[in-house]
């Protein structure tokens, strides 16, 4: 089946969502309120991720496509109401780490995708984890769905990331012949753009009128997981055509790359890693001058382009092992980049 009218639906669902909810968000208690973290002016309604969720629920409906997410159905609505309660009433970020736990874990589960090797950077080898394989592809759910979470700090950020890995992951499926999860992939971005017309900075609105929340956040970045996991992993030995993980995650790189980087300092500092604060990617960008439009569009371009390379890279023939290898290059570079430039911007400010 052809994609596109599906993500067309799923557009004009979203689009007409937003601002449906948005009228409702205060009686319903989800109205994000600025504070010492949270700068952005007035009271916004956070009903974003209802909105995309429930466009993208019905196009793939529409389009026949409910059985193939059967498997990844009950750990996005778990981490739906988890975020949808967070986004009413803020749970504990202990109670939220526990459930994406859970969530992952049934996930992986329930799909029977699991990380069983990795290719080796720059390198034709693969390390095999053995024992360590569900775990790991555990962690890396939990750590996928966390990134898209933390990103969504500046208006349009994560809905631009979303929007790109959904178009991104439907070009890869569409290649190997997975036209099912093509389909999926495409009605997602379409989706999440409907969400963007409201959530983004444009020329004509200074504010965004509507959040994603972390009921978007988590159920967006679990269904990304179901997505990355169906399109690049699969029981050990089963024959079907499969993007390199590689491949399936270089669309998440950016707001996978802010977090480890963040995380990274933050214990280096002796500070608590799961501790929010105005020390990610864009906000040194923001430190750095730029203007939030500016800031969210050149971390769009970095994402597309990063999936873009990586997926032309892949279909000209060159082995995952060296995707790998660059892109952890790029992410090391990244990592002492980020150091400096706060380190002299704090100097600055003295």
């Amino acid at each position: 089946m052809t994609p596109v009218w599906p993500a067309l639906l799923a557009f004009v669902l979203a689009l007409a969502a937003c601002p449906l909810l948005a009228r409702h968000a205060a009686r319903l208690r989800l109205v994000d309120v600025p504070d010492a973290r949270k700068q952005h002016g007035q009271p916004v309604p956070v009903v974003g991720g209802i909105a995309v969720l429930a466009a993208f629920a019905l196009a793939v409906l529409a389009g026949g496509l409910g059985a193939a997410l059967a498997r990844g159905a009950g750990p996005v609505l778990l981490l739906f109401v988890v975020g949808l309660v967070d986004d009413a009433r803020d749970l504990p970020a202990r109670f939220k780490l526990v459930m994406q736990v859970l969530g992952a874990a049934w996930l992986v589960e329930s799909s029977g995708a699991v990380l069983h090797s990795l290719p080796l950077p720059f390198t034709g080898g693969h390390v095999s984890f053995g024992a360590l394989a569900w775990p790991l592809t555990v962690l890396m759910v939990v750590t996928i769905t966390n990134a898209i979470n933390l990103i969504d700090g500046l208006d349009g950020l994560a809905g631009g990331c979303l929007a790109i890995a959904g178009a991104a992951l439907a070009g890869a499926a569409w290649a190997v012949g997975r036209h099912d999860l093509a389909a999926v992939g495409a009605i997602l971005a379409g989706a999440v753009l409907g969400f963007l017309f409201w959530n983004a900075r444009w020329p004509w609105r200074a504010r965004a009128k509507v959040f994603l929340g972390d009921a978007g956040a988590l159920a967006l970045g679990m269904l990304l997981c179901w997505l990355i996991l169906s399109l690049s992993l699969t029981w050990l030995g089963e024959g079907r055509a499969r993007v390199p993980l590689t491949v399936a995650v270089a669309p998440v790189a950016v707001p996978l790359i802010d977090l480890v980087v963040v995380a990274f300092w933050r214990l280096a500092e002796g500070r608590n890693p799961m501790r929010a604060d105005r020390g990610h990617s864009h906000h040194l960008l923001l430190a750095m001058g730029l203007s939030t439009p500016r800031a969210v569009r050149l971390l769009w371009a970095v994402a597309a382009l990063i999936a873009g390379t990586t997926w032309a890279a892949w279909r000209a023939g060159i082995h995952e092992g060296r995707l790998l290898g660059v892109l952890l290059l790029c992410s090391l570079a990244y990592l002492v980049w980020f150091r400096v430039s706060w380190l002299r911007i704090r100097r600055g400010a003295r």
